[in-house]
């Protein structure tokens, strides 16, 4: 399949993505990562080879493995990614009211980096346990297969169902092209003196109009 291909596509399957521990509060909107590549060229003198200390491994890991688990846990939130901006690696969250926590990250681990976002950020495990708990109740506002309801009929004050109860006249698409009042007019009549419906419909001048258009099938 196609999301086997690329670099670790563990990444990409729904496992690996559900195990995600990092579930941030409402007030976080966005969430800024900046590290360094340090992308550099080969050069006979050997500056191309990478310093002996990088302090933004641990991120450019964090980033890696775990911004998928972060992405699919918090759909709501933006995650951005800055390269080659700022000499220190750091994350940056921007919160609803418009102010902004900074984490240092530097020479830490993709590990130390997601517990301290979590102590800080993120919800606990009593607020996850409670918004689990609530989301397994049965909500009466849903009705269909496997519900308490099959049909929101059952509901007092909805409108019931034709099958049960038939529908008013100008409810109906049998009765699209009559006017509402000529409906209710001939059901008051039926009802009180047992006239027969007489119906005047919406496009009756312009069948008349067209009526003249009209040509008789030739009898052959």
């Amino acid at each position: 399949m196609p999301f086997f291909f690329g670099p670790a596509p563990i990444r990409r399957t729904l496992p690996y993505l559900t195990s995600g521990q990092l579930v941030f509060r409402r007030r976080v909107k966005i969430m800024e990562v900046n590290y360094n590549m340090y992308w550099k060229y080969w050069r006979k003198d050997g500056s191309h080879k990478p310093h002996p200390y990088d302090s933004h491994v641990g991120l450019r890991e964090f980033y890696f493995w775990s911004v998928p688990q972060i992405q699919y846990m918090n759909p709501e939130v933006q995650i951005l990614r800055h390269l080659e901006r700022f000499p220190n690696p750091f994350i940056r969250c921007w919160l609803d009211d418009g102010r902004d926590v900074l984490f240092d990250c530097d020479s830490k681990s993709r590990h130390e980096i997601l517990d301290q976002l979590n102590r800080t950020l993120g919800k606990t495990p009593e607020i996850l346990a409670m918004e689990r708990s609530i989301a397994a109740e049965e909500n009466p506002a849903i009705f269909g297969y496997k519900r308490q309801r099959w049909c929101m009929c059952a509901i007092p004050g909805q409108c019931p169902c034709p099958g049960v109860v038939m529908l008013p006249k100008n409810m109906r698409g049998k009765y699209y092209n009559f006017l509402k009042e000529d409906l209710e007019k001939e059901e008051r009549e039926i009802v009180e003196g047992g006239a027969e419906p007489e119906y005047e419909w919406k496009c009756m001048p312009f069948l008349k109009m067209q009526r003249k258009y009209w040509k008789k099938p030739e009898k052959t």
